[in-house]
């Protein structure tokens, strides 16, 4: 062994030590490491706790000591703890992977409590998968080997995991019974997981009661498992993140939404602790059906959206498919383009979940024909050698001439139970047959009553969505002409385009409204030699923004006109104190007001002040920025503002704008434009003629919102002039 060798030998020693406490070299050799019934214990804790990145790290240390020479027990435990933690991790696809692994490595040692145990894993992946019906068939051959063995704690797993699958089949009385099977358990050698698994079928039970509207034995339920005080976030984090849902259910059928949201806001807030999807999953589900109660649709669709993201990172189609319809229903309120979007989403997963269940309904039948067939050959062939030795001890006591006989009698013994293996086989296989095919016609009926439910649902929901069509266009049509009036009375009052170009022979407007009227305008007037030039940015957009504007555009005429003020800083500083004075906010809440900057030029000398905006200069292709004052005008009284000076020199390219622009959502990673790549275009613009500077803005913003498919989310206004 080399140096570099021996070292790296060493640390891995000393780094295992610290870790974990194993016994790990011992003199037979690097393949000899045992499992110590310690280190599964720590590793179990570490699981109950769910530290996912602890669990992964251990497992992978682990991967290293346990090779294919080590115990077939050790190696099966290694995959089986790997099968947990990607399911937890919500990586199906993985578990999947390990979960075969761990069943192939039970199956070859014919050891049939590991085979138990694949079983169970592989059903829970199964469940998460959506394939119940394989789910089932595998759970049942495991509650037949661990009954023989009298194995309490799976046993109680097994049947938890069976009565979430009735549970799933709306078979809620099988379902409960199932769960009620578990108060009969009792093992002092593992109470620990007994009252784990109890807890869980409360739970459970709880989910039931939810079902059927039953909220006073849903309040009896949570009580006992308060009392019993188990279900904690150190013992059982998935089920204390659904017993906060389940007392969120209750406040909800209690009519206190104010405890509801409070308990349903801490379920999320304790989700989010730790990377357990399914807990994510269930959290901002219910968080998004108390929103839609209270109508709050922004909120709901805000906690869908997140659900509907975790439902696909998991690949649960149903849970997606069921979280599409919500989002449809929601959105119909908020983005009617985006609500078809979903409602269509839920029709293409709905065929996917039927096409699916056929294929696999096939599938899971061939799969528990194989499965039954090995474990009833693995029985028998124990069952054959137990009795071939018996008889042996039983011939050597007998006379010589007997063996012949008693050898012609095994031979006729075992032709005759080859006989009744091969009919009880073929019987056993059109048994289960039937039963599949029941099975399947009765999914099929049931998914052929709801597809004419939804018909029905969706024929009325057009009917009415017809006569409301109507309604809401002739409303629409009566706004639109309101809107329109008040476009032309707010275009009436921006001064002309003549009379700017007369000014600045060389300048550009570009104006590009979010909707027909705007918050944002520009405004201009000449008094005793100066040229006072104005970009401002009223509070909001459509009608309020523009009723901001029209006040601030008179404003502006009586500040300069009237009292003669023509210096930028004294603008903004009378302006703020006429808007505090004119919507009263000495005396109220309101904090509107607008951003803007002012120029104001004579010859060859141009001063500025800004509230909150800057302008920007460039000269010989280099920008320079001249920083507003961060106040706003409005909120309140007797703001100062800095004011600037420019001496301006040919070609001198001066821009004012709001913040639309760089605010505007897009792209091919969906992110504002940003102020920095604005600033980058002025630079790379400057030299062009003013009206192409315009089209190089205008074609760039809306190319970058056509590529991120966003609406504009802003009022956009930038001012250009050539000196």
């Amino acid at each position: 062994m080399n140096q570099n060798s021996c070292a790296k030998y060493i640390i891995l020693v000393f780094i295992l030590g610290m870790m974990l406490p194993l016994k790990l070299f011992a003199q037979k050799g690097p393949h000899t490491f045992d499992l110590s019934n310690k280190v599964t214990s720590d590793v179990e804790r570490l699981f109950e706790q769910s530290n996912l990145d602890s669990i992964k790290k251990t497992l992978d240390i682990y991967q290293l000591l346990i090779t294919e020479k080590s115990k077939v027990e050790d190696q099966h435990w290694l995959n089986i703890q790997y099968t947990h933690y990607f399911r937890l991790e919500g990586m199906l696809d993985s578990a999947e992977y390990y979960g075969k692994k761990a069943y192939t490595i039970a199956e070859d040692s014919y050891n049939l409590q590991l085979l138990a145990e694949s079983n169970i894993h592989l059903a829970r992946i199964y469940l998460g998968q959506n394939k119940l019906v394989s789910a089932l068939n595998l759970l049942k051959v495991a509650l037949k080997i661990v009954s023989e063995y009298d194995d309490v704690v799976k046993k109680g797993s097994i049947l938890i995991d069976i009565g979430e699958i009735n549970m799933q089949f709306k078979k809620y009385v099988t379902a409960y019974n199932n769960f009620d099977q578990l108060k009969k358990l009792k093992d002092k050698k593992n109470s620990h997981q007994i009252n784990y698994l109890k807890s869980l079928a409360l739970l459970n039970k709880g989910k039931i009661h939810v079902e059927l509207q039953e909220y006073n034995e849903l309040r009896k339920i949570i009580q006992t498992i308060d009392r019993e005080g188990f279900v904690t976030p150190e013992n059982d984090f998935e089920g204390y993140i659904q017993l906060l849902l389940l007392k969120g259910e209750l406040a909800i059928a209690l009519k206190d939404m104010k405890l509801a949201k409070k308990i349903l806001l801490h379920a999320v807030k304790e989700a989010n602790k730790k990377e357990i999807l399914y807990a994510k999953l269930n959290a901002y589900t219910d968080l998004g059906n108390y929103y839609q109660k209270e109508n709050s649709y922004e909120k709901a669709y805000e906690a869908y959206e997140k659900a509907y993201i975790i439902s696909k990172q998991i690949k649960h189609l149903e849970r997606e498919y069921i979280i599409s319809i919500k989002l449809a229903h929601t959105l119909k309120y908020i983005n009617k383009d985006q609500s078809i979007y979903f409602y269509n989403k839920s029709l293409v997963l709905s065929d996917s979940l039927f096409n699916r269940e056929k294929l696999e309904a096939v599938v899971d039948m061939q799969t528990f024909y194989e499965v039954e067939t090995q474990k009833n050959e693995n029985v028998k062939l124990e069952e054959l050698e137990f009795s071939q030795t018996l008889k042996l001890q039983q011939r050597t006591q007998v006379l010589y001439f007997a063996v012949a006989i008693l050898f012609l009698l095994l031979i006729f013994i075992y032709v005759t139970f080859l006989t009744q293996k091969k009919t009880k086989k073929l019987n056993n296989q059109l048994s289960l047959s039937n039963n599949q095919l029941e099975i399947t016609k009765i999914e099929m009926e049931s998914m052929n009553k709801e597809l004419i439910a939804k018909n029905d649902i969706l024929r009325d929901t057009l009917a009415h969505s017809k006569e409301q069509g109507k309604q809401l266009n002739y409303q629409n049509n009566k706004i639109n002409s309101s809107i329109k009036s008040a476009h032309l009375i707010q275009k009436s009052i921006l001064t002309s385009s003549q009379r700017i170009e007369k000014a600045f022979p060389e300048n550009f407007i570009f104006n590009q409204p979010k909707d027909i009227i705007s918050g944002d305008f520009y405004w201009f007037v000449e008094i005793e030699g100066w040229k006072i030039y104005a970009c401002v940015d009223c509070t909001g957009h459509g009608v309020p923004g523009a009723l901001m504007s029209m006040m601030g555009n008179s404003l502006l005429y009586e500040i300069v006109r009237g009292r003669k003020i023509v210096e930028p800083s004294k603008i903004l500083e009378e302006l703020n104190n006429l808007v505090v004075h004119n919507l009263q906010q000495e005396d109220n809440d309101n904090n509107d007001g607008m951003d803007m900057s002012v120029i104001a030029i004579k010859e060859n000398d141009l001063f500025f002040a800004g509230a909150k905006n800057p302008i920007y200069v460039v000269r010989d292709q280099k920008l320079t920025k001249l920083k507003g004052t961060r106040k706003t005008i409005g909120g309140q009284l007797n703001n100062v503002y800095e004011q600037y000076h420019w001496r301006l020199q040919p070609n001198d390219m001066v821009y004012l704008t709001t913040d639309g622009y760089q605010d505007q959502f897009g792209g091919a990673k969906a992110k504002k434009f940003m102020v920095g790549q604005l600033r980058q275009l002025f630079e790379e613009i400057a030299s062009y003629p003013t009206d192409k500077q315009k089209k190089i803005l205008s074609g760039t913003i809306n190319d970058w919102m056509h590529e991120g498919k966003w609406e504009q989310v802003d009022d956009m206004l930038i001012l250009g002039i050539r000196f």
